[in-house]
This record gives C-alpha cells, structure tokens and sequence, in this order.
C-alpha cells in the first residue's frame, strides 16, 4: 500500500512540474556560422505592424536573448558579423469539440459543438549574415497566451531555443 501511496505521489509531482517548451528548427546551422562570433539584435518594432501582441515582453527580450547569445560564446559589437532578428507573436487557431451527447430538439443541434480558440505565444529567433543570408533559424512555443503571460515562460522559452544554436567557434 506504501509503495502505491509513493508512486501516486510521484505522479502527481511529475504533473505539476514546469515543462520546458520545445524548440523547432527551422534552419539548420549553414557552414557560413562557423567563426562568426559577433551579433547586433534587430529591434523588431521596424518589421511589426501594428501593437506588438505582448508589449511588456517584448521588452524583455533583447536582454533574455543576449544572456543566451552570450552564453553560446557570442558577443555583441560593431561592426557585428551576424544580424539576430526576433518575434514575438501570437498563434491563434480555432478549436472545435463535439459533446458526446445531442443538444435537445427545441434548439438544434448546433449546441452540441463547443468552438474554442487557441491562442499561444511563438518566438522567432534568426541569424542572419550581414548580407540577410540566413545562417540559422528557431521557433518555440512560449506558453504565453493573452490569458497567461509570465516573464518566467518567456525566460524558459528564450533560454531553450537559444540553446540550440550552435556554439561560436573563434
């Protein structure tokens, strides 16, 4: 009885714990990354149309990105080697759920649908030779949604799709 007792409890903790997003690539490092160490971030407000979706966290990125740049080995300076552009957007889907049971027959069937929307917080990171080339490319689910917005998803999304850069040879 213990032993199912502790293995409940595991489960449970398992549940409640922080997943960290996962991180896509889009782009595979291009060979041209190799000995290219020094970035400039391109403020996003220039390519954005519009009120940016999550204003408070737009302005925490650059310094979560140059914390996760600098710690794959790269710096930032001018003249930079590498352009790092960044989005911050929100990806809206609809979803929909049908109810096991029928509506009743005075309404219709139409209340037998439950029509939902998803809406989540995607990050864009690319980098970029000074020519626009791109040399490497991640998205990531963030978690934040207007309904949940917390600088800790952004952190952890930011710090997870910065990991997957490859590291700045010199």
């Amino acid at each position: 009885m213990r032993i199912f007792l502790v293995l409940l409890l595991c489960l449970g903790l398992a549940t409640c714990a922080s997943h960290v997003p996962q991180a896509r690539i889009l782009s595979p490092a291009d060979a041209s990354l190799t000995g290219q160490h020094s970035y400039e971030l391109i403020d996003p407000q220039r390519s954005l149309e519009g009120e940016p979706p999550f204003p408070e966290r737009y302005r925490q990125l650059p310094q979560l990105l140059r914390h996760g740049l600098s710690a794959r080995g790269y710096h930032q300076s001018r003249p930079p080697q590498l352009r790092v552009y960044y989005w911050l957007a929100v990806q809206d889907s609809p979803l929909t759920f049908k109810v096991d049971t029928p509506a009743p027959n005075p309404l219709g069937p139409y209340q037998a649908m439950h029509r939902l929307r998803d809406e989540t917080g995607v990050l864009r990171l690319r980098l970029t030779d000074r020519d626009g080339d791109i040399l490497w490319e991640g998205v990531i689910s963030t978690g934040l949604s207007p309904a949940h917005d917390s600088a800790e998803l952004l952190e952890r999304a930011t710090q997870a799709l910065t990991e997957q850069i490859p590291l700045a040879t010199p």
